[in-house]
């Protein structure tokens, strides 16, 4: 297999794709890396998370090895904002390459709690938060202006669950929906605590909320709780005058491929083991740009010419599609750089 030389797309050439304008040649590829950042500088996800200095150097040379159409700031991403407001995180010492996680039971927040003056986050000062909006600023300088930059956020569900504990959030979706709304809220406000700081760096955004998947939530749970204040997250986004803004929900979202859309969020994900066809077609008809994910698996134990023909398929399947875009599942630590470009080079074969 060839090694993919060609530079990135420009922003303007990401944002014709993201607000689905005529078809591009060349699939904009965009790898899911987050904990492998750590793998390019020989280090691990707990050092890099906590250091601005290393989260720089690794996503530099994740931009030298790769260079894809787009950087992503950060690494455990479902973390920061809760353990900025008080959860503790478990980080992994030595060559430890295991993600940093919450630590179970560790919640700050309880059923019944009045949140409206809960605290908000300084992004500046608290937790891991500086290190990422450090880490933006120094990549955002090195690598100027027309790299697709984005900052890592979680969604609102997600957070809930950090912030409340799986089984106590669900169990008051049912006992206490008006709370769960009041939940949401607060983490919506943290998020763009959080978000506004990207920004001011210069950076856009990202949101993850694989815990609303359909495999954990139901879809009329998440038409009630989660669609409607993801679509006021996608609202004050838009107020700021980002006008892009990918949801990523892992999983097979199919069921919610509709619901998604009506958040107003732009470029959403068809994971690997969602129903392409029918993510597509809801896609086409409402004008939202999609990213179709290959199988994590697939990319850390396969040989290059294999992966290679999977993404060809795959970006075949999207061919002619505004607003196609190829991606992968989160890329495993350790996975050889070469199987990553196996893709980009279908994508460029295309």
């Amino acid at each position: 297999m060839p090694s993919v030389t060609e530079p990135p797309a420009t922003r303007a050439e990401v944002e014709s794709v993201l607000r689905c304008a005529a078809p591009r040649p060349v699939p904009l590829f965009l790898p899911a890396i987050y904990e492998h950042k750590a793998w390019f500088i020989g280090s691990t996800p707990s050092a890099i998370s906590r250091s601005a200095d290393l989260l720089t150097k690794a996503m530099l040379a994740e931009f030298d090895a790769i260079s894809a159409d787009g950087l992503v700031v950060g690494v455990d991403v479902y973390n920061l904002e809760a353990e900025a407001v008080g959860c503790k995180v478990t980080f992994y010492e030595g060559d430890d390459t295991s993600i940093p996680g919450i630590k179970p039971g560790n919640h700050v927040v309880r059923v019944g709690d009045d949140l409206s003056c809960a605290r908000l986050p300084n992004p500046l000062r608290d937790g891991r938060m500086p290190v990422n909006i450090e880490a933006a600023r120094r990549v955002r300088a090195h690598v100027g202006d027309d790299v697709w930059l984005r900052g890592a956020v979680s969604g609102p569900f997600s957070l809930a669950i950090s912030l409340v504990g799986a089984e106590a959030l669900f169990l008051a979706c049912l006992d206490h929906p008006e709370w769960v709304r009041a939940v949401l809220d607060y983490a919506k406000r943290i998020i763009m605590e959080f978000a506004k700081a990207y920004l001011d760096a210069g950076a856009e955004l990202i949101v993850f909320d694989s815990q609303a998947s359909p495999e954990l939530l139901s879809p009329p749970m998440y038409e009630e709780f989660v669609m409607p204040v993801t679509a006021e997250l996608a609202a004050w986004a838009a107020a700021q005058g980002l006008r892009d803004l990918p949801l990523i929900i892992g999983g097979n979202t199919t069921e919610i491929a509709g619901l998604q859309i009506r958040t107003g969020c732009n470029n959403l994900l068809c994971d690997f083991t969602g129903d392409f066809d029918e993510w597509s077609a809801a896609c086409r008809a409402a004008g939202r740009a999609l990213r179709r994910n290959l199988s994590p698996r697939l990319i850390e134990t396969a040989m290059p010419d294999e992966i290679h023909e999977v993404a060809r398929r795959e970006v075949g399947r999207g061919r002619g599609m505004p607003g196609f875009i190829m991606g992968t599942a989160v890329v495993p630590f350790g996975t050889p750089s070469e199987n990553l470009l196996a893709v980009k080079q279908a994508c460029r074969n295309a």
